[in-house]
């Protein structure tokens, strides 16, 4: 029998404060639960936790195990004081993400739970910090159902379930079973089977290697064949040293006479060689996880190391996954750098574990928004929060020999060595979470993969949530964001006739905080980024609300019949959630701003970049809940995407690309063709069908559109992009009828 939390509330203030006591010792969170079926080392609870163990009433047992050898057993009578026992385990989250905990409960007849007020409990608890103490700040929610008590049938197995989604803040999520004895009684609850995982905006595999081709591939990987002028390494990178074998991708280290370039261009002898790979110009990704499966060399003055650059080539920043030096074979490092050189800063720890030399362990990072977590096989074992790398990096594996940090080879290494790694993946954030955000490219031939989109029209459309207070205006209520030289097109459509339309968008640039792309536009399984909210009153200077932990320097906010931007105040960047604060300077002056109305609820407002203190070609950051006229404050509304909207009758193909975590939209200086170099002389929007030539189709697609007018948000055939489709757009095209590219 499966209660609801509700019916447990009365037990809650029981026994609390050993409770808290319980559960403040906390073990290293891991990516994944371990040993559910408690089969492991032939039955054992580890690595769950045991709390308040009395007498030895948590164990495992060999009593009707639902499948393999061993169950969890947790039982009463010998409780004594604490009154609540159990097992919890930690597995690291991100917010945003649904989390199912399931399993088999029983208790059998002559040791059944008999006390009407005795029960099992399955949990799901949420922290803002690693190892968090339970019944302290740390913990920020949780949700419990009875899975077990003296009402539920005895002798057979029951599947139990509960479900909670992460808030905003989550960096580890537990488990717990929770053995309650308010009655005193006796009685023996039963696990087994245990499962702990995520339902949505969890993690997708985009990318991946597991060598067991006949050689690398040469689209993945780039192979290193130079010397690298860098920390004193003495090393050769040889193509040779680079090969696959069973199953395997090996960088091998060599002593041998080598001659090759290094980065000056000069020919020289070489002791040392060594393999290093790369996926530079082939794959690089904002955010994600990297998982790499090795067995590492080890021996004095041998480097082995999985790390990451930014796809710009500047340095730094550098995300270290996993350092080794070859006399310490049992400790790896983790690091992340950032800066500007020689100022550079770092963020590091290591784990002192097995020789990592005698067998293959894996090494993974998980990238966030705002953290990086390190896991060695599987367990968290360092993370940091400082200076987080908003753009897109690419791999690289490598071993070095000498250098500052490890030493020289000397009289005691062993040469050759081997750095076999077996599989390297990368996943993205995914799942079938429901703030995934596509975005249509209506004017452009499609968006860029890494999410970095030039000009054009992009349309969002408010959807899937449709509750509660603040309920969005309406399903097919859309948003259309669009960018020329110098100005910011954003626009609004909506089914329904906006009787009170309230609503906020909020702009970020990039002079807050470093780089433009700390906030995300939309960040699937990280609640407290994903968007901001507000309220408006007609001709009020309304407060505007923020989800938790957002940062934002501007507000455009939607009233009944203008518009106005706002300049947030410093207060924003320390924001709590439910925290209010006031714009500052309106920077339209408080005059009203009316935008185009066509008629049929389409709306559509031009800001002047200039007016943000923004330039072309500058990213900026943008995100908009919309509100009815409950005006209420709602922190989870999101908004999705379909193509078309009644101003891009010219939209072939529909095309649209999904943006994963970490993209976010640019907003580029226009540019005339996506043709290249050499195309300047077809200038402005001439080039109507974008195929390099301005020739009789561009003048038929102008034609078909002329007289568009009222702000027709980069029509095709708008070469001057006034929003007017007229005789001086057609004056343009023909002035460079039949110019192409060379």
């Amino acid at each position: 029998m499966i209660r609801s939390a509700s019916n447990m509330q009365r037990h809650r203030a029981l026994a609390f404060a050993s409770l808290i006591v319980a559960f403040a010792a906390s073990p290293d969170a891991r990516a994944a639960l371990q040993n559910g079926g408690f089969e492991q080392s032939g039955g054992s609870l580890n690595p769950w936790v045991v709390f308040n163990n009395v007498a030895g009433n948590v164990s495992v047992d060999t009593t009707t195990p639902r499948s393999g050898s061993y169950v969890a057993r947790i039982s009463g009578g010998n409780n004594g004081s604490p009154n609540y026992s159990g097992i919890f385990q930690n597995v690291s989250a991100i917010s945003g993400q649904t989390w199912e905990a399931r399993g088999f409960v029983r208790h059998n007849a002559g040791d059944s739970l008999i006390a009407t007020s005795n029960r099992l409990v399955l949990k799901i608890e949420f922290y803002n910090t690693i190892n968090g103490t339970y019944g302290t700040s740390d913990l920020i929610g949780e949700s419990a159902v009875d899975v077990l008590d003296a009402t539920t049938p005895t002798d057979t197995w029951h599947e139990v379930a509960i479900q909670a989604t992460a808030p905003a803040g989550t960096v580890e999520a537990r488990i717990a079973l929770v053995f309650e004895q308010i009655g005193g009684a006796s009685g023996t609850a039963l696990v087994d089977d245990v499962t702990f995982g995520v339902t949505n905006g969890g993690w997708t595999l985009i990318w991946s290697d597991e060598f067991d081709g006949p050689s690398l591939d040469g689209n993945k990987w780039r192979v290193e064949d130079l010397h690298l002028i860098k920390n004193a390494e003495l090393q050769y990178y040889a193509p040779d040293d680079v090969y696959l074998q069973n199953g395997n991708l090996v960088l091998r280290s060599q002593q041998r006479t080598y001659w090759g370039y290094d980065e000056n261009g000069a020919w020289r002898q070489f002791d040392y060689t060594s393999g290093l790979v790369d996926t530079r110009d082939r794959f690089a990704f904002t955010y994600g996880r990297v998982e790499v499966r090795a067995k590492l060399p080890s021996t004095q003055g041998i480097w082995p190391a999985h790390w990451m650059l930014p796809d710009s080539r500047q340095w730094p920043p550098e995300i270290d996954i996993m350092e080794l030096l070859g006399h310490e074979p049992t400790r790896v490092y983790m690091t992340h750098h950032w800066g500007t050189w020689p100022n550079v800063q770092s963020d590091g720890g290591s784990y002192s574990g097995p020789d990592f030399s005698a067998g293959f362990h894996t090494f993974a990072i998980e990238w966030l928004p705002d953290r990086i977590l390190w896991y060695v096989d599987d367990v968290l074992r360092f993370s940091s929060t400082i200076s987080i790398p908003q753009e897109p990096f690419f791999l690289t594996l490598n071993t070095a020999v000498g250098g500052n940090w490890p030493g020289n080879p000397d009289g005691t290494t062993v040469f050759p060595q081997y750095h076999e790694i077996d599989y390297v993946r990368v996943y993205a954030l995914g799942g079938a979470g429901d703030g995934v955000l596509n975005v249509t490219d209506v004017t452009e031939s499609g968006a860029a993969t890494d999410g970095m989109i030039g000009v054009g029209e992009y349309e969002l459309e408010a959807s899937g949530i449709n509750s509660g207070f603040g309920d969005l205006i309406g399903s097919t209520s859309s948003m259309y964001v669009d960018s020329d030289a110098d100005m910011l097109h954003i626009g609004f459509q909506s089914a329904a006739p906006w009787t009170t339309p309230y609503g906020v968008v909020v702009y970020i640039d990039s002079r807050a905080g470093g780089f433009a792309s700390t906030v995300q536009l939309a960040d699937v399984a990280d609640r407290p980024r994903r968007l901001a909210s507000g309220k408006g009153q007609s001709g009020e200077r309304a407060d505007l609300y923020f989800a938790p932990g957002f940062l934002a320097d501007f507000a455009i906010t939607f009233e009944p019949g203008r518009v106005r931007v706002f300049e947030l105040s410093a207060a924003s960047h320390n924001l709590l959630n439910g925290a209010a604060v006031n714009a500052t300077t309106d920077l339209l002056g408080g005059a009203d701003v009316r935008y185009v109305d066509d008629g049929a609820n389409v709306r559509e407002l031009r800001l002047p970049l200039s007016l943000m203190g923004l330039s072309p070609g500058e990213t900026i950051r943008f995100v908009a809940t919309l509100l009815n006229g409950n005006s209420a404050f709602r922190s989870d509304e999101f908004i999705g995407v379909a193509p078309g909207n009644a101003f891009d009758g010219a939209n072939i193909g529909q095309t649209a690309a999904v943006l994963k975590t970490g993209d976010f939209i640019r907003f580029d200086t226009f540019a005339a063709s996506v043709c290249g170099a050499g195309c300047e002389t077809l200038g402005g929007d001439a080039d109507v069908t974008n195929d390099c030539t301005v020739d009789l189709t561009d003048l038929a697609v102008l034609l078909s559109n002329y007289g568009l007018t009222n702000g027709a948000l980069h029509e095709q055939g708008d070469t001057d992009r006034d929003g007017d489709i007229d005789l001086t757009d057609l004056a343009q095209l023909l002035s460079r009828f039949e110019a192409t590219c060379p």
